[in-house]
Parts: C-alpha cells; structure tokens; sequence
C-alpha cells in the first residue's frame, strides 16, 4: 500500500512539470505597460490593494503585487490557438 501511494505522489510530481512551448499557430504580440490603476479593497475579506496594468494592446494584467511592472515596460503575450 506504501508503494501504491509513493508512486501516485510521484506521478503527480511530475505531471505539473509540463513548460510553455510557442508553437507555430500561436500569436505572439508585444505590448507596452501605459498606466497603472491602484484600486483600494473592495471588502472587509480583501486586505491588499489590486494593481492594474493597462497596456498599448488593450490588455489589462490585475495584481496585488505592488513592483511587479513599471510604465514603459514590455510584456510579450502569447495567444494560443
């Protein structure tokens, strides 16, 4: 049973182990962070401020992170098809 239970946890190991690969019909777009919007805490369940980058390509990345990007800086989306 010992051995039955070692080698599920080893197959969940390394199944989560798979990387990104950009294939060939992939889209791949760079954009530009144009402004940052600080939201406060929506609720009493929140405690962090919600950070959201707005980009050239009109995408929106939402963080509680408070350094994770800087206006100017390029980020390189990845569209799968």
């Amino acid at each position: 049973m010992k051995i039955l239970y070692f080698v599920s946890f080893l197959v969940f190991l390394y199944s989560c182990n798979g990387k990104a690969v950009i294939k060939k019909n992939d889209v791949v777009v760079k954009c530009v962070i144009n402004d940052i919007t600080v939201s406060p805490p929506h609720s009493t369940i929140e405690v962090d401020n919600i950070y959201t980058y707005h980009t050239s390509c009109g995408e929106k990345i939402m963080t509680t992170r408070n350094k994770s990007y800087n206006i100017g800086d390029t980020i390189i989306f990845v569209y799968k098809k």
